[in-house]
């Protein structure tokens, strides 16, 4: 794996993958510039990454639905390093799957298949989601639950 950045005055930074499109990436030098931080790019790739098992696994234990989405909300430490202090992922669903294994698979993912969301928890970030199923919140801010998970990564 290989990703390689570019400095462009007056336009910023632009990354590339090979193989795959350009991106660019936010300005630091400008304070008008308003493209995606890499911040943004973290918490898009935790979505995309939680989202991705999520579609991969619910199919396997035969859970069946109608539309998913997912949303992620982060908050930053105020002080340098200013990691991520907080981040909450929220999935939506509507055909009335069985929230047990929904909740099931959402913590196989955060456990133990999303890689970005468990470093995010290795870097100190307070990892936690919400399930809405059709439109009731089935529960909210919850730490994943997979046994041994929180004792393994903090000690």
């Amino acid at each position: 794996m290989e990703v390689s950045f570019e400095y462009r005055p007056e336009k910023g930074f632009f990354t590339t993958v090979p193989g795959k499109p350009e991106t660019r990436i936010r300005d630091p030098t400008r304070s008008d510039d308003n493209g995606y931080s890499p911040t943004d790019y973290l918490l898009i790739g935790m979505g995309g990454c939680t989202s991705a098992d999520v579609v991969t696994i619910l199919p396997k234990m035969r859970v069946a639905y109608k539309s998913f989405s997912t949303s992620v909300e982060a908050e930053r430490n105020e002080h340098h390093p200013k990691t991520l202090k907080y981040v909450n992922i929220k999935y939506q669903f509507t055909g009335s799957p069985d929230p047990e294994k929904v909740k099931k698979c959402i913590n196989l993912s955060l456990t133990k298949y999303c890689h970005i969301s468990i470093l995010a928890h290795r870097g100190g970030a307070d990892v936690r989601y919400s399930i809405i199923i059709d439109g009731k919140t089935v529960c909210d801010r919850l730490k994943p639950e997979e046994p041994g998970r929180i004792a393994d990564l903090e000690s």
